[in-house]
């Protein structure tokens, strides 16, 4: 995980946008690749290449922050559905499996319940940035 550094009156706990890692882009015109901060302090949203000026378009942390939600999801409903197979699997006390993937049929429902409460969770968050 990275961190920012802490500024007078940041708390620890506390979250920043401007802790976020800045996003490379590349002009369609030139073809040079650059990098941008998310958020700066000044009042200026707007994106210009930094070789052509051409405007690219204006910072939209909303977006970012959904897309980021959106990807995290994916991942996250990935693992939940492998995990859910390889429960249905496993979880059938025959007597074709080994002792240790029975254990694990019986409690990987717990890591799949997380999974559930998380995406929910995800959704949830996701809205508020809509």
């Amino acid at each position: 995980m990275l961190h920012a550094p802490k500024r007078q009156g940041q708390e620890v706990n506390s979250v920043t946008i401007e802790a976020m890692l800045p996003e490379v882009f590349e002009c369609p015109q030139c073809q040079r690749q650059f990098v941008f901060e998310l958020v700066e302090s000044s009042e200026d949203r707007s994106i210009y290449c930094p070789q052509c000026k051409r405007y690219l378009g204006e910072k939209d942390i909303n977006f970012v922050l959904i897309t980021e939600i959106e990807e995290l999801a994916e991942r996250l409903r990935f693992e939940r559905d492998r995990l859910e197979k390889d429960e249905a699997v496993y979880g059938m006390s025959s007597t074709d499996c080994d002792a240790e993937l029975r254990v694990y049929g019986t409690e990987v429902h717990k890591i799949v319940n997380i999974l559930r409460r998380t995406l929910a969770d995800l959704e949830a968050l996701k809205q508020t940035f809509s």
